[in-house]
């Protein structure tokens, strides 16, 4: 009685051993796809990114030039006034 009792906690056992080495196995894997969709995050966020200070500086520029075109027009209002 004692034996058969020993061996059906076993059998239990190792079957318990099992469920949780797939399910740790199940996790493993989703963890990896995780990171596979973390780091494919990242680099569209990166491209995002480097896109947007792109336009930035651009604006930037067309702005410059817009103030720098606008003081040399001043300039040249001013001197016709004197002329």
């Amino acid at each position: 009685m004692n034996n058969e009792k020993t061996e059906e906690m076993l059998s239990q056992l190792i079957k318990m051993v099992g469920t949780v080495q797939t399910n740790q196995q199940e996790m493993k894997q989703d963890i990896v796809e995780l990171k596979d969709k973390v780091v494919e995050i990242e680099t569209k966020s990166d491209i995002r990114h480097k896109e947007i200070i792109g336009r930035f500086k651009s604006l930037e520029r067309d702005q410059d030039f817009i103030l720098e075109k606008s003081v040399r027009n001043e300039r040249e209002i001013a001197s016709l006034k004197t002329k």
